[in-house]
C-alpha cells in the first residue's frame, strides 16, 4: 500500500509541475509592404518619386502555461528615392515590443505580471483588446499600418517598465496599473505611473488609460541631485465602440498626451499630441459606409497605409462578405479630404489654418485571404494636393502581405 501511495504521489508531483517541462509552443506573424508614390507638380517643379518600403515580424513564445514572451519589430524604408539609388536610401528598424508576461490564474480572475521594452499594449491598437477579451479588432480601417500588427495607436507610449493588469473571470472587465521610464515629445527621459481599465461586450467595447509623467532631472541650481522632479503632466488615452461589427456603431478614439498640470508651462501641450477619431459606421444591406472624422500627429499618420495627411475627413464604402475560396474577400474605396501642415489644437486655439495645405483623395481597395494563414491587401490613392496653391497629382500605390504561423 505504501508503494502505491508513493506512486500515486510522484504521479500528482508529475501532473502538477509538467507544464514547467513542457516543450514551448511558437506562433507569429510577418509581413512586407511596397509601393511607388509619385507627385508630378502642375505647374514648375520636378516630379517627387518615391518607393515606401516596410516590413514587419512578431512571434510569441508561450514558454509554459504561466509563461509568456513576446517580440515584434518593424523595418521602414519610406524615404527611399532613386536621385542616387546607392546613397539615399534610408531605412529604420524599430522594436515595436519586447515583454515577458508571468501568468496566474485563480477562480475568480487571472493575474498578469509584465516587463516590457518598447510600445506595450498601447490605446487605440487594439493589441490590449485582443489578448485579454480575445475579440476582434475594433480599430478603423484608416489607420493600418505596415510596421503595426494591430494598427497604430491614438495614444503613442514607449518605454521599459513594469505592469500588472487583472482580468476578472466572471465579467468582461480587465484593469490594472503600468510604471515605466520612457521620452516626452521634447526627447527628455519621463517617469510614468498609468492606470487602465477596459470592458468588453456585444455591444459596447472600452479601452481606458489615464496617467502622469514628470521629466527626470539630475541638477536643481547647478547642483547635481540624485533625482529631482518639479513638473507633472497628463496623459490619456480611450478607444471606444458602442454597437459591434454587426450593427451600425460608432467608435471614439481620443489621444492626449504631455499636458502640463505643474511647472513652467503649465496648462499647455505640444500642438502634435491631440489625437482624435469619431468614425460612425452603418450597415446597409449590401455593403458598409464609414463616416470618419480624423487629426492625428504627423508621426502616426506617416505610418499608416491610407491617411495622406494629419487632418482631414473620410467617407469609406466597402463590401466585406464577398465569398471567394478560402474565405471572404474585400472590396471598398476612401473618399478622403485632407488637411496637412495643421493639428487639432490649431482648431482649438482660434483656428488659424494658414500655411495648410488641402487635399483631395479617391483610394479604392482590395483585401483577400491567400490560403488558411496568409492574405494580401492592395489599394492605388489618386489625388490633387494642394489645391489652394502650387497644385500637383498624387498617385500613390501599395501592395502588402501577411503570413501567421
Amino acid at each position: 500500500m505504501k508503494k502505491l501511495n508513493r506512486i500515486f504521489l510522484f504521479c500528482a508531483l508529475l501532473a502538477a509541475f509538467w507544464p514547467a517541462f513542457a516543450a514551448p509552443s511558437f506562433s507569429g506573424a510577418i509581413g512586407g509592404s511596397a509601393g511607388i508614390d509619385l507627385d508630378i507638380p502642375l505647374s514648375d517643379g520636378s516630379p517627387d518619386f518615391n518607393v515606401p518600403l516596410a516590413g514587419l515580424a512578431a512571434i510569441q513564445a508561450n514558454l509554459t502555461e504561466w509563461c509568456v514572451a513576446r517580440g515584434e519589430i518593424a523595418i521602414d524604408a519610406s524615404d527611399f528615392e532613386f536621385n542616387d539609388i546607392f546613397g539615399s536610401a534610408q531605412s529604420s528598424i524599430k522594436l515595436n515590443e519586447l515583454s515577458v508576461v508571468l501568468i496566474r490564474r485563480a477562480v475568480t480572475a487571472s493575474s498578469f505580471f509584465s516587463a516590457f521594452l518598447g510600445s506595450y499594449e498601447q490605446v487605440g491598437s487594439d493589441a490590449f483588446l485582443m489578448r485579454h477579451f480575445g475579440i476582434e479588432p475594433i480599430s478603423s480601417r484608416l489607420t493600418k499600418s505596415p510596421t503595426n500588427l494591430t494598427g497604430v495607436p491614438i495614444l503613442r507610449t514607449r518605454g521599459a517598465g513594469l505592469s500588472y493588469i487583472v482580468n476578472f473571470d466572471k465579467a468582461p472587465v480587465a484593469t490594472g496599473g503600468y510604471f515605466y521610464v520612457g521620452k516626452n515629445s521634447a526627447d527628455d527621459w519621463t517617469l510614468n505611473l498609468d492606470a487602465r481599465v477596459s470592458y468588453a461586450a456585444n455591444l459596447f467595447t472600452v479601452d481606458f488609460l489615464a496617467g502622469i509623467s514628470s521629466p527626470l532631472q539630475d541638477s536643481y541650481n547647478n547642483k547635481d541631485v540624485v533625482l529631482m522632479i518639479d513638473t507633472i503632466c497628463l496623459h490619456g488615452g480611450l478607444n471606444m465602440l458602442a454597437g459591434s461589427k454587426f450593427t451600425h456603431s460608432l467608435l471614439l478614439q481620443v489621444g492626449l498626451k504631455d499636458l502640463v498640470v505643474k511647472g513652467n508651462g503649465a496648462g499647455t501641450t505640444n500642438g502634435d499630441e491631440l489625437n482624435i477619431l469619431i468614425e460612425p459606421r452603418i450597415n446597409f444591406n449590401k455593403f458598409r459606409m464609414n463616416t470618419s472624422l480624423f487629426a492625428y500627429d504627423p508621426q502616426s499618420a506617416k505610418e499608416t497605409t491610407y491617411l495622406p495627411n494629419e487632418m482631414g475627413a473620410a467617407f469609406s464604402f466597402y463590401k466585406d462578405d464577398i465569398e471567394i475560396k478560402n474565405g471572404y474577400m474585400t472590396l471598398g474605396v476612401h473618399l478622403i479630404g485632407a488637411i496637412g501642415g495643421k493639428s487639432a489644437l490649431d482648431l482649438i486655439n482660434g483656428g488659424d489654418l494658414s500655411g495648410a495645405t488641402y487635399n483631395a483623395y479617391i483610394t479604392p481597395f482590395m483585401e483577400m485571404p491567400i490560403g488558411q494563414t496568409a492574405s494580401f491587401e492592395t489599394m492605388t490613392q489618386i489625388g490633387v494636393r494642394d489645391l489652394a496653391g502650387s497644385q500637383s497629382i498624387g498617385f500613390k500605390v501599395t501592395a502588402s502581405a501577411k503570413k501567421t504561423f
